[in-house]
């Protein structure tokens, strides 16, 4: 794909719906249905805690890697991280690409989102939009997101 493309967003919600707090990143693209333009990159996923669950961690991975403390843990067998730097080290990454990633609590088959995490949906999806018009914005006054 060329630069000319690809799209200027594309909202990524990772995650399983039947698998708790795994289901974040599917919870906040569906909060963004309509709500975004398909035109930058961003990556919406639910990691394992560190220190708080429901926590937001806002990471622009356009030029570093997913810092090491956030990328071990992973309910997927090929990460976040992984599939970033794939993408980076084939010439793939697109020019912004942004990841939040919420702190999760529960991953049992079957639950629910935790409460934690199910209130961190909402805040999330309007950072992104926001996020998106900041960059709408800059790209109409002529600089590159």
């Amino acid at each position: 794909m060329t630069g000319a493309e690809q799209p200027l967003a594309l909202v990524v919600g990772i995650g399983n719906w039947d698998r708790g707090d795994d289901g974040f990143g599917l919870a906040v693209a569906h909060q963004l249905m309509g709500r975004v333009p398909s035109m930058v990159r961003i990556v919406i996923d639910a990691m394992a805690p560190i220190s708080e669950p429901g926590r937001v961690h806002r990471f622009d991975l356009s030029d570093s890697p997913l810092p090491i403390g956030f990328a071990p843990s992973s309910s997927h067998a090929f990460g976040v991280a992984e599939t970033v730097e794939l993408a980076r080290s084939l010439g793939r990454l697109p020019r912004y690409l942004v990841a939040y990633l919420v702190e999760g609590e529960q991953f049992g088959t079957g639950a629910p989102l935790s409460l934690a995490v199910a209130e961190a949906v909402e805040d999330v999806a309007d950072r992104i939009v926001s996020e998106i018009s900041t960059i709408m914005k800059a790209k109409g006054k002529g600089r590159h997101a």
